[in-house]
């Protein structure tokens, strides 16, 4: 796969809440890619 995009071991905290803990994903070079949360906000 040729990605345009690869993250890998992505954190992040807003004071003691975790908003995202050891994310890794790639996207497709051509593709549409969304990410979408709990409440469909992306």
């Amino acid at each position: 796969m040729d990605a345009a995009l690869t993250v890998r071991g992505v954190s992040h905290a807003f004071g003691r809440t975790r908003a995202l803990d050891d994310v890794s994903f790639s996207a497709p070079r051509g593709a549409f890619t969304a990410l979408l949360g709990v409440n469909g906000a992306g």
